[in-house]
């Protein structure tokens, strides 16, 4: 859907190509074409002075990472930047600081799920009175784990409707490039995630959360800390008016 938004309107698409060895992501490769080369640059939407002819060196780059081997971001024309080694240090940043990058539609979140968790984290003040988290990055695609790897938010969560399956090539690459510049991959319980079971996950993953610099175990814990309140909430509306 990015790519059918198109750049004038900052969307974002993303090429994902991973290895699995014996079921387990090994190499992982991003191609970003409209993601602005530098990691403090979040204009998404092309500028009305963008063309192809000038933006080469300003938009477009290439996330690459093998398991052991690291991150690396790369430009997309060759002959530009040279490839630039992406590492962000963990448990660098306290939970509340940390920012979100998730997606545009509503399907990446369908009950709210990642705004609730944001409540957990950063307050109700954090989350605007229409539901927009106040800090967050909003881009389509697995450009996401791109975003995290270079520092440029620190929490990842998707949460599609019950009974979704994932598939294992919108996650796979990403995992890589993700956790090769110290970052954390895992279901909503905290596990790690099966990538051997064919195209799709495991029912049992009904959420994928990643982070990095700040601690995983805050994202999980807020999942489920918003997911009792969730549930709750839900008891009350189905229980009948006295």
């Amino acid at each position: 859907k990015g790519f059918l938004r198109g750049r004038r309107d900052g969307g974002q698409y993303c090429v994902a190509l991973a290895l699995l060895e014996n079921g387990v992501p090994t190499v992982g490769i991003l191609g970003c074409p409209n993601l602005p080369s530098s990691p403090t640059d979040f204009n998404y939407a092309w500028l009305d002075s963008e063309s192809f002819e000038n933006n080469a060196d300003s938009r477009g780059c290439i996330f690459v990472a093998s398991a052991g081997g690291g991150c690396y971001q790369l430009p997309l024309v060759p002959g530009g930047a040279p490839p630039k080694r992406l590492f962000v240090e963990p448990n660098s940043k306290s939970a509340v600081d940390g920012r979100f990058c998730v997606g545009i539609e509503k399907f990446s979140d369908a009950l709210g799920q990642t705004v609730g968790i944001a409540k957990v984290i950063h307050g109700e003040e954090g989350v605007s009175p229409d539901g927009d988290i106040m800090q967050a990055r909003r881009i389509d695609s697995s450009c996401k784990y791109g975003v995290l790897a270079r520092g440029g938010a620190e929490y990842y969560s998707r949460m599609p409707k019950p009974g979704y399956l994932e598939w294992i090539w919108d996650h796979a690459a990403g995992k890589v490039v993700l956790e090769e510049a110290g970052g954390t991959m895992t279901d909503t319980e905290g596990r790690p995630i099966d990538f051997s079971l064919g195209a799709k996950m495991s029912d049992e993953v009904v959420g994928v959360l990643g982070t990095v610099a700040v601690p995983h175990e805050s994202l999980v814990n807020a999942f489920q800390q918003q997911e009792v309140e969730r549930l709750k909430q839900l008891e009350e509306v189905k229980e009948p008016t006295r």
